[in-house]
């Protein structure tokens, strides 16, 4: 069986064994995928389609072909392209033990407005939209 993937972000491909065929490209809208030229799946977590007639897996089999073709190849030893300070670490480690932004300062010294500066600097550095967003990105990264 050959299995293809687009996915939208290059957090989002740690988990797959080493026959899924892996690209990326961000335009997509969460998960695209072609299995066997039989069954097409599109969409992300909490809405999946599953498309088994011949007709439209043939119609979203083109359109994979074309984002295929498009999506960056992405290694399987990817490294994140992004670095934090050991503060930053420091920061995510607590904020992950489900710690507040004031707990957090306090403990190190800083300003819960400090700490709140240091999380949304490491969210736009790694392009994640909310917390939840970056802690995924960044466990799935093995930042922290």
């Amino acid at each position: 069986m050959r299995t293809r993937i687009v996915v939208d972000s290059p957090y989002e491909t740690a988990g797959f064994p080493a026959s899924v065929e892996l690209r990326v490209d961000p335009l997509i809208s969460k998960r695209f995928m072609v299995i066997d030229d039989r069954i097409a799946l599109t969409g992300h977590a909490s809405r999946i389609a599953l498309v088994r007639a011949p007709v439209l897996v043939s119609l979203l089999g083109d359109l994979f072909e074309h984002v295929w073709s498009r999506a960056e190849r992405q290694p399987r030893e990817w490294q994140a392209p992004f670095s934090l300070t050991e503060q930053e670490k420091t920061v995510l480690r607590m904020a992950a033990k489900g710690m507040t932004d004031e707990v957090i300062g306090r403990r190190l010294g800083l300003t819960s407005r400090t700490v709140r500066r240091h999380m949304a600097n490491v969210m736009e550095r790694i392009g994640a939209h909310s917390r939840l967003q970056a802690g995924i990105r960044i466990a799935k990264a093995g930042i922290v």
